[in-house]
């Protein structure tokens, strides 16, 4: 009977129990990481009787906690992806609406800006109409620094939420270890096989709150249920019981950003580079991608804006005749440009490392920042690095010498001075600070150089219907040395007016008109210049490295002695070593030019012309005085390249009708002009002048003049007498591209290291039509010239200008902005809603295992509620058969 007694109670036992995990999980269902639990029931070993084991009723094993750690793995893993991909959301959406805003946004601005722009090309001396202009250009400023402001602002918040998030980490992460503390010690306490699932919950529901913030990396110790919690790639956040700190420290790098470290005994230890997933790790790639690229993209508009403006209203003229100047902050302000560069705060000692960055072409800027490292093998090699890329975009060495200059995507790297460490590391920051930098500098209506400050007239006797354009400003300084061109050295003129003037039809040259009643010849010269009739004629060049060299050797001021001939002028062999630098990439070439002894200046500038780079122009002057004829019979008689030149009776052989008839000779390429005592002989195409003269004790003077001088003085003079000869060599004028040079072995035609000048004159003019010889044309400072509106027809054309990366607007270049932020946005978005749908199947994944579900346990009530009654009834039934057997024995 006792037997029949226990397996009845034993029954009463077991689906209490059951009936209490049943309670249990129907009192949990709303508890957040709850796992239903199951009442896991054996059976008794049976007892050994005559008849076989009768077997002793039944008992619970263990409390079984449903649950799949796989799922539950991925669930911590969708859960740091949809909370990394809701992070970059809610910071895309803020700048998304910031930049793509009427009223926050860039394009309005610009576009009033260069409205009132026009506005005042249209009447350029309305006093009002440039107050508008000054109004709006304060706009774009304050619109510019606002952008800024709010952007920096966004890292702000994304400083504050770390903060936060840290702040959550490490309280849930000691949560973590305090649970597996107690874990431990409830598994060392159940005994062997016995979960306390109440704790595995917890930790598992902690586990998944710290999903949330971050990816994590979760290894159990299956001897007793704790479990290490590695954060990232690897960086240890809970060891057992043990649970690390995380702080946010200042980057290094750029103090104004935060960065994630871990600290364990008492070590710091950053891991912002290896932190990934959740919240933290939305926040971090999101602040070092397109948050960085956006404020940089912003800054590299406000600073090619600021540039391209400065540069055409530095060649404009104000109403008050000076010249334009700076209209916003110059981008390379020492003070800005030293604090583009941010030495890395763990540089060790000392700290005098100066370094800056000047901008030198903003069309080549990227939205990119760099790394500027000294890693070895000595404290002079370094290495730049883009830090979007990783890759390496310079490596060099440093000289000893200071400033050490490298260039770089747009912007030259200044080494100024200090001591430079194998270790040391420096931030470039190009264009990060652009938006915040752009400032108005002009505030007076009449500093704003609307008109252009050259202007150009043509002659009232001109013949010919050639025609000259008002010019177009380039610079006023040098792009190269950026000095201020001589043109322009004397405020309000230019320095020296000019005067074009015809020699020909077809060719021209150009002189100092400083002095109206006697032009001079330029220094450098612009003789001889060849006019193609009915095309279009460029006056000067546009490129600030061309060079003038003449041949101003010693043998350009003699002449040869007079003889019988053969005639020869008297230039000797020299060799010329021609060098060409590439601009781009510095490396230098070496051709030579050979010029043989008597060369004509016509041949010498075909020599040079075979060279790239290389242009040339030659020409001949000679001037005839002293006619003596001593009146025999024989009349004095000149042969000019070999044509008699001959006076038709009744006229007589004069200075003037022999300088008629030269020009009258159809074979003759040969300009002849008279004074009436003497005769200026002029060869356009750089061909040797023979004069030889006829008759019986008759002479000639034949003079070499100066080409370069004013006046044109005499710099040689030979006496051609009867039956002699003389040749005269013409002049060479060199014109040679930037980063060309020539050297002599000898000094003949050319000195030994012939001086070369800047041709660039920082302006360029056309003439277009047919010209006549005589034809003239001046070029003068624009005085009073306050109708002119062509510097503000260019400033508000430059609206339109490919400038940015050079080949996109300024509105075009922010357009593209605010589209890759929409993109961004919007792809973050599909990417969350789709994060959370994953999220979402696999939460409903583990709630199948795991969740509660209502109907299933009131079967189980049920069920056991049934066995627990029939339990009870066996033990009702047991104790009546107890009950007679004691009677039977009363």
């Amino acid at each position: 009977m006792a037997d029949l007694i226990n397996i009845g109670i034993s029954g009463l036992k077991t689906h209490q129990v059951g009936l209490s995990v049943t309670g249990n999980n129907v009192a949990n269902i709303n508890t957040p990481g709850y796992s239903r639990q199951e009442a896991i029931f054996v059976d008794k070993p049976g007892e050994l009787t005559a008849a076989g084991y009768v077997g002793q009723g039944a008992s619970v094993d263990a409390i079984r906690r449903i649950t799949s750690d796989f799922v539950l793995a991925q669930q911590r893993f969708d859960t740091s992806i949809y909370n990394e991909r809701e992070a970059i959301l809610d910071q895309a959406s803020v700048i998304d609406n910031l930049l793509a805003s009427e009223a926050t946004g860039l394009t309005p601005s610009l576009s009033r800006f260069f409205e009132s722009l026009q506005g005042a090309a249209e009447d350029p001396t309305s006093v009002p109409q440039r107050q508008l202009l000054l109004t709006q250009a304060e706009g774009l400023v304050s619109r510019f620094q606002t952008l800024a402001a709010r952007l920096e602002g966004v890292v702000a918040n994304i400083n504050q939420n770390l903060e936060a998030d840290v702040s959550s980490i490490n309280a849930l992460a000691q949560g973590l270890a305090e649970t597996n503390a107690a874990i431990a010690l409830a598994s060392s306490s159940t005994g062997e096989g016995q979960k306390p699932n109440q704790l595995l919950d917890e930790r598992d529901e902690l586990l998944r709150e710290l999903s949330e913030y971050v990816q994590l990396s979760v290894v159990e110790n299956p001897n007793n249920g704790t479990v290490n919690v590695y954060l990232g790639k690897g960086d240890p956040l809970v060891l057992g019981n043990s649970a690390s700190q995380l702080q946010t420290i200042r980057n290094p790098a750029d103090g104004r950003l935060l960065d994630l470290a871990i600290v364990k005994d008492g070590l710091q230890q950053n891991i912002t580079d290896n932190v990934t997933g959740g919240s933290v790790g939305g926040l971090l790639a999101f602040r070092d991608g397109e948050l960085t690229t956006s404020i940089n993209a912003i800054g590299r508009i406000a600073m090619t804006l600021a540039d391209s403006m400065n540069d055409q209203h530095a060649v404009g003229m104000d109403l008050e005749n000076n010249l334009g100047g700076l209209f916003f902050a110059d981008i390379n302000d020492p003070a800005v440009a030293a604090e583009r560069v941010l030495a890395n705060s763990l540089n060790t000692p000392p700290y005098d490392q100066s370094v800056s960055i000047f901008i030198q072409d903003t069309s080549q800027l990227t939205t990119d920042n760099y790394e500027l490292r000294f890693e070895g093998p000595t404290d002079a090699d370094f290495i730049v690095v883009n830090q979007s890329t990783d890759e390496t975009v310079y490596k060099s060495t440093l000289s000893n010498v200071f400033p050490n200059r490298v260039s770089i995507d747009g912007f030259q790297l200044s080494f100024n001075g200090g001591t430079f460490k194998e270790g040391d590391r420096f931030t470039l920051y190009p264009t990060q600070a652009g938006a915040i930098n752009f400032e108005q500098v002009i505030d007076r209506v009449d500093e704003i150089a609307l008109a252009s400050p050259i202007r150009s007239r043509s002659s009232l006797g001109n013949i010919g219907n050639a025609e000259i354009t008002l010019g177009e400003m380039l610079d006023v300084n040098n792009p190269l040395t950026n000095q201020r061109l001589s043109e322009f050295a004397v405020p309000g003129e230019l320095s020296p007016p000019l005067l074009i003037r015809f020699v020909t039809d077809n060719y021209y040259e150009v002189l100092d008109n400083s002095n109206p009643a006697s032009p001079e010849p330029l220094s450098p010269p612009i003789n001889n210049q060849f006019y193609a009739q009915g095309l279009s004629n460029m006056l000067f060049t546009s490129d600030p490295g061309e060079t003038l060299v003449s041949a101003t050797g010693p043998d350009t001021l003699t002449l040869p002695a007079a003889g019988a001939g053969p005639f020869v002028n008297g230039y000797g062999a020299q060799t010329l070593q021609v060098q060409s630098r590439d601009t781009n990439t510095g490396i230098v070439t070496s051709q030579t030019v050979n010029i043989a002894a008597n060369s004509s200046a016509r041949q010498i500038v075909q020599d040079l012309t075979a060279v790239e780079g290389i242009k040339a122009n030659a020409y001949t002057q000679v001037r005839l005085t002293n006619f003596v004829d001593d009146g025999d019979p024989n009349p004095l008689g000149l042969i000019i390249n070999g044509e008699t030149i001959t006076v038709t009776p009744p006229a007589t052989y004069t200075p003037v009708e022999i300088a008629r008839a030269i020009n009258d000779n159809p074979n003759l390429d040969v300009i002849a002009v008279s004074d009436g005592t003497q005769i200026d002989l002029r060869s356009v195409t750089g061909e040797d002048i023979v004069i030889e003269v006829t008759g019986l004790g008759d002479s000639v003077d034949v003079s070499r003049i100066d080409p370069y001088a004013a006046g044109s003085p005499v710099v040689a003079t030979q006496t051609v007498n009867s039956a002699q000869g003389i040749a005269v060599a013409g002049a060479v004028d060199v014109s040679m591209a930037q980063g060309i040079s020539f050297t002599s072995n000898t000094a003949t035609v050319f000195d030994l290291a012939p001086p070369a000048l800047s041709a660039y004159r920082g302006f360029t003019f056309e003439i277009q039509g047919e010209s006549v010889k005589g034809d003239e044309f001046t070029i003068e400072y624009n005085t009073d010239g306050v109708s002119d509106n062509r510097n503000a027809l260019a400033m508000a054309g430059l609206e339109f200008e490919g400038l940015v990366e050079g080949s996109v607007s300024y509105g075009e270049s922010y357009a593209q902005v605010v589209e890759k932020v929409g993109t961004v946005t919007n792809r973050a978005r599909l990417e969350s809603e789709s994060a959370k749908a994953l999220l979402d199947q696999t939460s409903g994944l583990r709630d199948s295992i795991a969740a509660v579900n209502l109907d299933e346990e009131a079967g189980k009530l049920v069920q056991f509620q049934a066995a627990y009654n029939a339990s009870a009834q066996v033990v009702s039934v047991a104790r009546d058969l107890f009950d007679t057997l004691l009677g039977a024995f009363r």
